[in-house]
């Protein structure tokens, strides 16, 4: 099914949405050297989205570290519906199939005894 260009730039934005806080979660899960420009980079990025799932559940944090964004999850999952739901008020819907009918008119009484003798 082909899609029409605002359901491909709905795509491309919630694409590039989730990328952001998968490696935002990866981040924060494998505690990364918040140091380092990209993870600053991808860090102020993703914080303005996280904001509306921010006080849904608190951060686990495990050994070592490692700290469990559940908010983050939650943030990819929502943000990937909306963009699902978002993507289906712009698909561009199938042209109608053209169809042919065959109208089929019954034999006379006359042809179908034609028609028998004929087989025999």
């Amino acid at each position: 099914m082909r899609r029409s260009v605002p359901a491909t730039i709905i795509s491309f934005i919630v694409g590039i949405i989730q990328l952001i806080l998968v490696l935002r979660f990866v981040f924060q899960l494998f505690n990364a050297n918040e140091g380092a420009a990209f993870v600053q980079l991808i860090y102020g990025l993703s914080q303005p989205l996280l904001l509306p799932f921010a006080a849904i559940f608190p951060n686990i944090e495990l050994n070592n570290g490692f700290i469990l964004e559940l908010s983050t999850i939650i943030a990819i999952i929502v943000y990937g519906v909306v963009g699902m739901l978002l993507k289906r008020l712009f698909l561009v819907k199938k042209e109608p199939v053209q169809r042919e009918t065959v109208i089929r008119e019954e034999p006379t009484h006359r042809e179908k005894t034609v028609i028998k003798e004929e087989r025999r």
